[in-house]
């Protein structure tokens, strides 16, 4: 799974198959927008990005944050996430892209009521169904 937590913004989650620059790049280059700042942690894979201001940061007992440099956004991120894979005991890689979906949508909506939630999936899937949902009509 690869994170992508902007500062004043939504979050992406990806599912990946492995975590080569070569799979790393493109799945940066959809979620993140050309020239963007990145903080990422010290993997060869994400030091490798090109298209970025980047900097990281080499996790050790004596460097936690480099300057403004952090990945404590996506730590934070995964450690809401694990909890709720242990319920299920793991989870299958042919569930997993839609399970990191939903909880990308869950954690950009979490400051809506589970009623504007609903709406917004509704909305997604069949706008003229949520338009009668708006109104009453089921």
């Amino acid at each position: 799974m690869i994170a992508w937590v902007s500062r004043h913004g939504a979050v992406v989650v990806q599912a990946v198959k492995d975590c080569t620059v070569k799979t790393v790049q493109p799945m940066a280059n959809l979620a993140v927008p050309a020239g963007s700042r990145l903080y990422t942690d010290s993997a060869r894979s994400e030091r490798a990005l090109m298209g970025y201001v980047h900097a990281f940061v080499k996790h050790t007992p004596q460097e936690e944050a480099h300057g403004e440099g952090h990945a404590n956004q996506a730590e934070c991120l995964f450690s809401v996430r694990k909890p709720s894979l242990r319920v299920f005991r793991g989870l299958s890689n042919s569930n997993l892209p839609g399970s990191l979906g939903f909880f990308q949508f869950l954690w950009n909506f979490r400051y809506q009521n589970a009623c504007e939630q609903a709406e917004r999936i509704l909305q997604a899937a069949d706008p003229a169904m949520a338009s009668g949902a708006r109104r009453g009509h089921w």
